[in-house]
Parts: C-alpha cells; sequence; structure tokens
C-alpha cells in the first residue's frame, strides 16, 4: 500500500511540473519580447531611420540616466553594436535605414557585459543586418 501511495505521489508530481512548464511557456509565447524588435514591428513603426523608429516603439531603450559614476559626472547612452562590431553611442542609429535592418536587440548592462565585455552601463542596442 505503501508503495501505492508513492507511486501515485509520484505521478501527481510530475504531472503537476509539466502542466506548470506548459503553461508558463504558452502564456509567454504570445506576447512581444521587450528586448527585441523584429523586421514587421519596425515596418509598423513608419520611421525613415532606425533611431526613429526606436523612439516610438521601444523608448526606454534610448534613454539616459544621468552619470555612471560618483567621479565622472557625464550622462552616457546605450552603445549600438551591429554584427559584433561597436559602432557608437545611440546617435549612430539615425543613419542606419529600416530596411536595412532585419532584427534590433536590446541588452540590458549585465547582459551587455557578459556578451559585449566590461564598459557598457546603459546597455546596448545590437542590430542584425539583411
Amino acid at each position: 500500500m505503501t508503495t501505492l501511495r508513492a507511486l501515485f505521489l509520484l505521478a501527481l508530481t510530475t504531472t503537476s511540473v509539466v502542466g506548470c512548464a506548459n503553461a508558463t511557456s504558452q502564456g509567454q509565447s504570445g506576447r512581444p519580447n521587450g528586448n527585441q524588435l523584429t523586421r514587421v514591428e519596425l515596418a509598423a513603426a513608419n520611421s525613415d531611420n532606425l533611431y526613429d523608429a526606436i523612439a516610438k516603439l521601444r523608448p526606454e531603450w534610448l534613454r539616459t540616466r544621468g552619470p555612471t559614476s560618483a567621479t565622472d559626472a557625464t550622462p552616457t547612452a546605450v552603445d549600438v553594436y551591429m554584427n559584433g562590431t561597436l559602432l557608437g553611442k545611440a546617435d549612430y542609429l539615425r543613419d542606419i535605414h529600416l530596411l536595412d535592418v532585419s532584427e534590433v536587440r536590446y541588452w540590458d548592462a549585465g547582459q551587455a557585459s557578459a556578451r559585449f565585455g566590461m564598459g557598457h552601463p546603459r546597455g546596448v542596442i545590437e542590430i542584425t543586418r539583411k
């Protein structure tokens, strides 16, 4: 009887865990990713350049939050990478046409440090070209 009860509890636990995992993945797949912009989303922004499109769709990516250190009062902006190469700060996005871009992704400071190395206190906007 004890073995039967243990098997029943094991089956119930396994079913509950799998059900929760499926519910979580289904809930996330239905909404857009806040750290990514696709070609379709960019086209819907109806903008001439990438900076204006991001300003409409994800303005928080472009905000500076003041100085990053007590010794340097200069506010910094997000860094821009394209295909693994550092292009500069956010103003460079004004020179990029939407037709040249297939995807844009934002990496916060921690993720940017892990992916691109130290020195990105405001994060990184990574552009993937066609």
